[in-house]
């Protein structure tokens, strides 16, 4: 890039100003220059705080007249497929936040859009970009633990607040990060695309796909309530005939959230905590190595440093977050919808 790339944020909200903002306005190669959401309070506050000039209350006014290069999509999950595809026949690159779509058509066409166009669309899910899980992506396809027989993950915590079911109590310390209130779209089934593990089983997902580096064959899955889910159960058969389970819980009593990984091979056992980020390496006589943060595991990029990085490759390099991995996660989660409606087992081709 010769000079600062103009980026524009679509779905100036909570999520958007903790998690991409603080890094986005902070890189000298960009440069923030327009905002959009319909709440006309919350735009001036998150404008105002970023130093952010333009900004629309209609998004589509803003892809035309904000002169982009680039746009973050952090919006209500049903408004990604139609916003991420308008940006894209506009020339402009997307970082747009998970899911990628509601459907795997949606997805798939983004992809060979963006594909086709030279751009780089990436998908912020966060094992590509977490230093445990590209240590275990790494270990486990150069044979460490042995051949790979069977994955085990799980997410246990309470969200019921950001699905409006029950008051946050004390504000937490995201929501204190912050320069917006969250909204409660995730409440209404229609806008998330589902329930709880529509909004938190595609990161799960993303790890069961990205470290093993296997697609999925077939799809069994178990829920509490269609749409509207707090706990789900998804069992998958990987290529190789490799079997995984993933669970999610979200309305757990449990005070402390607990995310667990085990990856089960012919000569060895990976276990990681997510949230220490460690990864414990079991070899056949019992011997254990453990990596964490502070020692052994590598510094993961960013979702923002690694689509620039894209970007500044003419989209020669694909990001971590790559569009083709976010069409497979997309294409699972709506596999274990469907199963979960149906009480049948789905055949991915």
């Amino acid at each position: 890039m010769t000079s600062r790339l103009r980026v524009g944020i679509l779905g100036a909200g909570a999520f958007a100003s903790r998690r991409h903002l603080p890094e986005l306005v902070a890189d000298s190669r960009i440069e923030v220059v327009a905002a959009c959401r319909r709440d006309q309070d919350a735009l001036t506050a998150f404008a105002d705080h970023f130093g952010i000039k333009h900004r629309y209350a209609d998004w589509r006014e803003m892809l035309d007249k904000a002169n982009l290069d680039a746009v973050l999509i952090a919006t209500p999950h049903n408004q990604h497929a139609e916003q991420t595809e308008s940006a894209l026949r506009q020339g402009v690159h997307v970082l747009l936040e998970k899911p990628m779509a509601l459907t795997g058509a949606e997805a798939r066409s983004l992809r060979d859009l963006a594909k086709s166009s030279g751009l780089v669309l990436a998908v912020a899910f966060n094992p590509p970009y977490w230093s445990h899980t590209r240590a275990l992506r790494a270990g486990i396809l150069s044979d460490r633990i042995g051949i790979l027989e069977t994955v085990s993950l799980s997410w246990i915590g309470n969200v019921e607040h950001v699905f409006a079911k029950t008051p946050a109590s004390a504000p937490s310390t995201q929501a204190a990060a912050s320069i917006v209130a969250p909204t409660m779209f995730r409440a209404d089934a229609a806008q998330n695309g589902g329930g709880q593990f529509m909004d938190g089983g595609g990161h799960l997902l993303s790890e069961l796909l990205w470290v093993t580096g296997r697609r999925a064959v077939e799809v069994s899955a178990q829920m509490d309530r269609y749409p509207n889910d707090m706990r789900s159960h998804i069992s998958i058969r990987l290529e190789g005939d490799v079997l995984a389970s993933v669970t999610s819980v979200g309305n757990s009593r449990h005070l402390k959230r607990r995310l667990n990984s085990r990856y089960y091979g012919a000569t060895g056992t990976a276990n990681a905590n997510g949230l220490d980020f460690t990864v414990a390496w079991t070899d056949e006589q019992g011997t254990t190595e453990t990596q964490s943060q502070n020692e052994g595991l590598e510094i993961a990029p960013t979702p923002v440093g690694d689509w620039l990085h894209s970007i500044e490759s003419g989209a020669r390099l694909e990001p971590q977050g790559s569009a083709d991995h976010a069409v497979h996660v997309t294409e699972l989660l709506e596999a274990a919808y469907l199963s979960a409606k149906t009480g049948k087992q789905i055949s991915l081709s």
